[in-house]
């Protein structure tokens, strides 16, 4: 129910131009997203895949999705368009913006789909 009001809710983005997002999700600047993810872990779900995935400060990421297969990565912020970006061997660097969703959790907007996400403080991946 939570994610089918907040897809709902953010449907008008797709509307909008890029990177600006509705009131009732708000788009994170990139000092609060560094804020958020830097020397921490999230819990999320992509698509249909649950994973685990620490942001170290020094731009470094870990993540691990249910299945066990890890991978390492990197990241930073845009401070010019404040939009996160990830930076995957079979990807590339690729850009997300990260919203503050009413219920206090988080989400990267993927294309159509919202990919909500929790914060678990420090590193909590082996």
């Amino acid at each position: 129910m939570k994610r089918r009001v907040l897809l709902t809710t953010l449907m008008a983005v797709s509307l909008l131009p890029p990177f600006v997002t509705p009131v009732a999700a708000q788009q994170l600047t990139a000092s609060e997203i560094e804020d958020v993810l830097a020397g921490n872990t999230i819990d999320g779900a992509w698509g249909n895949d649950n994973y685990l995935q620490y942001f170290a400060e020094d731009g470094t990421t870990i993540y691990v999705p249910d299945d066990g297969q890890r991978a390492e990565g990197r990241w930073r912020v845009d401070p010019a368009t404040g939009v996160y970006e990830s930076w995957w061997i079979s990807t590339g660097w690729t850009p997300y913006v990260v919203v503050d969703v009413p219920d206090g959790d988080y989400a990267w907007l993927n294309g159509d789909r919202v990919e909500t996400f929790t914060v678990e403080d420090g590193r909590q991946i082996d």
